[in-house]
């Protein structure tokens, strides 16, 4: 609403003063007439403060730059997590938006190339491996 504010505004006071029919004003606007009404509502208990967003929910929305700063931070090192990319990003989204968003772009289940043994008289707790195709 806050960036259709001006025409909302506008709308809601053509209703309020009988100029516009509730159903007219929610074709007008793209909402049902219901919605209309709790506008109208608002609109006479608050004035044009009534009108601004109050949605609370969180924010899941990335701008298209940092959306593309998790690919690039997750493709330059794998074994990122979402947590630490959110953290690494300072990013005021939760940890499970920036999952979705390497979901989005199949990067959530990289596997590493698999651990070839170099000496197999040790044991793999001391033994020194070398990453690559076995």
């Amino acid at each position: 609403m806050d960036l259709h504010k001006e025409p909302l505004n506008k709308t809601v006071q053509e209703v309020v003063e009988g100029i516009l029919d509730i159903r007219k004003a929610a074709e007008v606007v793209g909402v049902s007439h219901r919605t209309i009404r709790n506008y109208v509502r608002r609109f006479l208990d608050q004035g044009s403060e009534g009108l601004l967003d109050r949605r609370r929910g969180h924010f899941r929305k990335l701008w298209t730059e940092q959306e593309a700063g998790i690919v690039s931070c997750k493709r330059e090192k794998p074994h990122r997590s979402a947590r630490w990319i959110r953290n690494y990003l300072k990013l005021p989204v939760s940890v499970e938006t920036v999952r979705l968003v390497l979901v989005k772009h199949h990067l959530n289940r990289i596997n590493n190339p698999a651990v070839k043994w170099l000496d197999a008289s040790r044991s793999p707790k001391q033994g020194r491996f070398q990453l690559g195709k076995m």
